[in-house]
């Protein structure tokens, strides 16, 4: 059975053109200060991990000024990833290091047909000062029927939250995952938040 793959040419998508104007209070992109906090923590914690990892999840596009309202933080790793976050987050920990499956409750959209969304990883889970923390070692994604895919790999971009330099799973492969799985509207909200940056810097 074929697997959900990163194309090498994603699919056009009709997106919108972002005008200049000034933004409505609704579109400002703000990241809630329990989070901020927490990830300010967590990226201070995780400076200098031997273990490659990232941000992921909304609270990483937010940061890359995406739209989306974020309710946890997800870091992507490897297992060995996920054992050295473990480590140096153990007094945050509610859950150690195992492997988990789960059914996504969004469906992909392919061929204009719902598929179930299955992940699974090496993960856990924490609690860092009242603000939940998900790792996910070697994530894996299986769409419908089709075979599991290879574990998301990339190289993670930098920035800096509050003077703390922090990786964040680049906004180009999460706009070709949103693309594969059929997610256009979220594939939109990162098309805006790349308009809105070339905007204003470029």
């Amino acid at each position: 059975m074929p697997a959900l793959r990163l194309s090498e040419k994603p699919k056009p998508i009709d997106l919108l053109q972002i005008q200049s104007r000034i933004p409505k209070p609704e579109e400002l992109v703000v990241l809630s200060k329990p989070l901020l906090d927490a990830t300010i923590i967590i990226g201070k914690a995780l400076m200098d991990c031997e273990n490659k990892w990232a941000v992921g999840g909304d609270v990483a596009e937010v940061i890359s000024g995406v739209n989306v309202q974020p309710n946890h933080i997800t870091i992507l790793s490897t297992k060995d990833g996920c054992e050295e976050v473990a480590r140096k987050l153990v007094k945050y920990q509610v859950e150690p290091p195992h492997d988990v499956e789960s059914e996504l409750a969004r469906d992909a959209i392919v061929d204009l047909k719902p598929h179930k969304v299955r992940i699974k990883s090496y993960s856990s889970r924490f609690d860092v000062e009242g603000s939940q923390l998900n790792v996910h070692g070697n994530l894996r994604i299986k769409v419908g029927e089709w075979d599991w895919g290879d574990p998301l790999d990339f190289d993670p971009d930098y920035v800096y939250v509050l003077g703390v330099k922090m990786p964040i799973v680049p906004l180009k492969m999460k706009s070709e995952l949103y693309s594969g799985l059929g997610w256009t509207d979220r594939a939109i909200k990162i098309h805006e938040a790349v308009m809105r940056s070339r905007h204003m810097f470029g």
